[in-house]
C-alpha cells in the first residue's frame, strides 16, 4: 500500500451547517481524529515539521512513511480541540498563525458561527504545549500570489518578528495563505531566517520553501481523503479523464440543465 512521505493541512474542527461554514473549513472532530488514525494505521511515523525538513537535506525527497500535521489561522479550536486530541494519540503539531489577527473574528466565516482567532494569552498557552510549534502565516493573512521581492520580505519579516516578540522564541517556519505564493516568496523565506515554507492545492514539491501540503476540508469524504493522503487526488484530477470530468460537471455547479 502507497505511504509516500506526507504533510497533511488542516483549518480546525467542530460541526457547523453549510451556511455557517460556507467554505466547508471545519471538520467534525470524530472524523479528524478517524483520519490521523488511519495514518498511522498505514504504518505512518508521524514528526514534526522541523523533523521533517531535516529530511529534506537528506534525499531528494522525504522516505516513505512519514507524515506532518499542520494548521492554517490560528482559530481558538485549535487549542481547545485540536491540540487536546493530537496529545492524546501523541501526534504533533504546527499551527500557522496571523499576529495581526489575534482575538478576531476568522474572516472567512459568518459572525453568527462564532468562529474566532485565538487571543494572546490563548496562542501563548498553546506554543507552551509540548509537541506544538508555532509558525508565521503572515500578519493578516495577505494575499503573496503577486507580492514582489519587497512585499514578500515585509509580510514575511514583520510576521516572524511579532510572533517571536510575542511567544519569546524563534519562528521558523510559514505558510503562505490559500497556499498562493510568488516567484519572490521563496527566496524572501529564506531571507526572512524561516527553515520552511509551505503551499498546498497541488502546488510545490520537496523544495524547502516550497513544499507541498495535502489540503484537507469536510468535503473530503472517505474516497477524497484516501486520494489525498495517499497523494494521488491532484495528479488524477489534472489528468485528461479528471478534466472531462471536471468540464461535464461544470454546467451543474452552475444551475444549468
Amino acid at each position: 500500500m502507497r505511504a509516500p512521505p506526507l504533510v497533511l493541512a488542516y483549518h480546525g474542527v467542530g460541526q457547523y451547517p453549510r451556511d455557517l461554514d460556507p467554505r466547508r473549513l471545519m471538520l467534525d472532530p470524530a472524523r479528524f481524529r478517524r483520519q490521523i488514525e488511519t495514518v498511522r494505521r498505514r504504518g505512518y511515523r508521524f514528526l514534526s515539521l522541523a523533523d521533517f525538513t531535516a529530511l529534506l537535506d537528506e534525499h531528494i525527497r522525504p522516505p516513505d512513511g512519514v507524515c506532518a500535521v499542520t494548521l492554517d489561522d490560528g482559530t481558538s479550536d485549535q487549542l481547545e480541540l485540536v491540540a487536546p486530541l493530537l496529545a492524546d494519540l501523541e501526534v504533533p503539531a504546527t499551527y500557522f498563525v496571523c499576529p495581526g489577527l489575534l482575538g478576531e473574528p476568522h474572516f472567512a466565516f459568518p459572525a453568527a458561527a462564532g468562529v474566532r482567532m485565538m487571543r494572546i494569552d490563548e496562542l501563548r498557552t498553546l506554543a507552551s504545549m509540548p509537541s506544538t510549534e508555532i509558525g508565521s502565516h503572515t500578519t493578516t493573512h495577505a494575499d503573496l500570489s503577486r507580492a514582489s521581492d519587497a512585499d514578500a520580505d515585509r509580510e514575511m519579516g514583520q510576521s516572524k518578528d511579532a510572533l517571536e516578540e510575542l511567544l519569546q522564541r524563534p519562528i521558523t517556519s510559514f505558510a503562505y495563505p490559500k497556499c498562493l505564493y510568488s516567484p519572490a516568496c521563496p527566496d524572501a523565506a529564506r531571507r526572512a531566517g524561516y527553515t520552511v515554507a509551505v503551499t498546498c492545492a497541488g502546488l510545490g514539491g520537496w523544495r524547502r520553501f516550497e513544499l507541498t501540503r495535502e489540503a484537507i476540508d469536510a468535503l473530503d469524504g472517505r474516497v477524497g481523503f484516501a486520494l489525498k493522503s495517499r497523494r494521488l487526488f491532484w495528479p488524477l484530477r489534472e489528468s485528461a479523464p479528471g478534466r472531462m470530468a471536471r468540464a461535464a460537471l461544470r454546467p451543474l455547479r452552475h444551475g444549468h440543465s
